[in-house]
């Protein structure tokens, strides 16, 4: 790991947070908060769409601008939101893969996100909890990459609503192909990959979730 380390070492948290405003996903959220008038919705819809992040038949940043341009100027409820996501993904171009499947996960999350509601900048401020709630509701290990995507991405359209709020160290990073070669590649004497990215997250002294948008960025180049 300590050969992984050396190469990143030179990146800090304010670098994190640049890069991640150049992600088209972080983009075409912020797109969608300005111009839909339902900004507390938004925030519940963007954790519902992550749980059914999954799978998909497009790019994730496709995705996500796919779906952003389509709620722009829908009129958003916490009674709505189930209905809406289930029309969106029956005519998406980039999310058509088992959409039954993904539906009944939409019923499943519409229980935590009723414990939401009226609750999101308190969610925002303690992303652990939501963390846990949307585990406990869907049934999942908190290292889950859907759960820890759906923290994510509610953070990420969070700073659209509210002043910015780091991610908390103790949430798991979404292991995903490059973070899986990576790991074969770097890890030495580990045998377990989340360990593996803890021990580095604290080395770094930046969190697992900020941690993410540094190594997909500079793949190419930490996989030589």
């Amino acid at each position: 790991m300590q050969e992984l380390y050396n190469k990143l070492k030179t990146f800090d948290l304010n670098y994190a947070i640049k890069l991640e405003e150049t992600d088209r996903q972080f983009i075409a959220l912020k797109s969608l908060v300005e111009k839909n008038n339902n900004k507390k919705e938004v925030l519940a819809l963007v954790i519902a769409n992550s749980i059914i992040c999954y799978q998909l038949s497009g790019t994730w940043e496709n995705y996500w601008e796919e779906f952003s341009l389509y709620f722009s100027y829908r009129k958003i409820t916490y009674q709505n939101i189930v209905f809406e996501l289930w029309e969106f993904i029956k005519q998406s171009k980039n999310n058509k893969r088992f959409v039954d499947t993904k539906i009944k996960r939409l019923e499943k999350v519409k229980l935590a996100l009723d414990l939401f509601e009226w609750r999101e900048e308190y969610f925002y401020q303690n992303m652990t909890e939501l963390r846990d709630l949307l585990a406990k509701t869907m049934k999942q290990k908190i290292t889950d990459k859907t759960i820890v995507f759906a923290v994510k991405m509610f953070g990420y359209v969070a700073r659209h609503v509210y002043d910015f709020v780091s991610y908390p160290k103790d949430i798991f990073i979404p292991i995903d192909s490059r973070l899986t070669n990576l790991f074969e590649k770097y890890k030495w004497d580990y045998i377990d990959i989340n360990k593996f990215y803890i021990d580095l997250s604290e080395k770094l002294d930046i969190s697992l979730l900020h941690l993410d948008w540094i190594v997909w960025i500079n793949y190419e180049e930490l996989i030589k």
